[in-house]
């Protein structure tokens, strides 16, 4: 009886075992990797502060640090090390140039430096994306139909470093396919450049 426990509890702890040492070997030299810029943006958090974040780059060194500047004029005393994010005690509603320069060892390396402008009266808490909602439609039945932003996701595609939203645009009488009647086309807006394309 001793000897059957003595398996059973064996064969319960071998799951475990077996699961903590299978770890995936990746060899991270060879991973495909996205050639992104250092995405940096603005935002006004409230009437006196804007924030000012970016990427950390796999490419950038471990000892990396940013100088932050705005419309030219250096904001840091000394390079960010510790985040990727800056406070500017900005009051001033006119529009700013926020620009983002890598440091390594006191010097400027200019590795991918970022820049965003800030708008003319900028929201709090927020950026406006302006969407170019397509026009209503009419099904062979004659019933109309209207235009709602649904899903949306990002991707760089294009290749430019940037990010693009990809939304899509969902009929009011979308429906599953299991049920009888008309449906409105279904259309994918690619924002920056704002091309639509039809799936039908």
């Amino acid at each position: 009886m001793r000897k059957i426990a003595i398996y059973l509890l064996c064969i319960f702890m071998l799951p475990p075992v077996a699961t903590m040492t299978a770890q995936t070997g990746y060899n991270y030299s060879k991973l495909q990797r996205e050639k992104l810029n250092r995405g940096v943006v603005a935002i006004r958090e409230n009437p006196s502060e804007v924030i000012v974040s970016w990427r950390y780059l796999s490419s950038d060194p471990i000892q990396t640090g940013f100088n932050v500047y705005k419309d030219g004029e250096k904001l840091t005393d000394t390079p960010v090390t510790v985040s990727t994010l800056f406070r500017d005690k900005n009051n001033s509603q006119k529009a700013a140039v926020y620009e983002v320069r890598p440091v390594i060892k006191g010097k400027e390396t200019h590795h991918i430096d970022g820049t965003y402008t800030l708008p003319e009266n900028a929201p709090s808490g927020y950026l406006e994306i302006p969407l170019q909602k397509p026009a209503n439609g009419v099904t062979p039945a004659g019933e109309t139909y209207t235009y709602s932003p649904n899903d949306a996701s990002i991707g760089d595609v294009d290749g430019d470093g940037e990010y693009e939203i990809i939304l899509k645009w969902d009929p009011s009488n979308s429906r599953d396919n299991s049920h009888e009647g008309y449906t409105g086309e279904v259309y994918i807006d690619c924002y920056r450049i704002a091309v639509a394309y039809q799936l039908g």
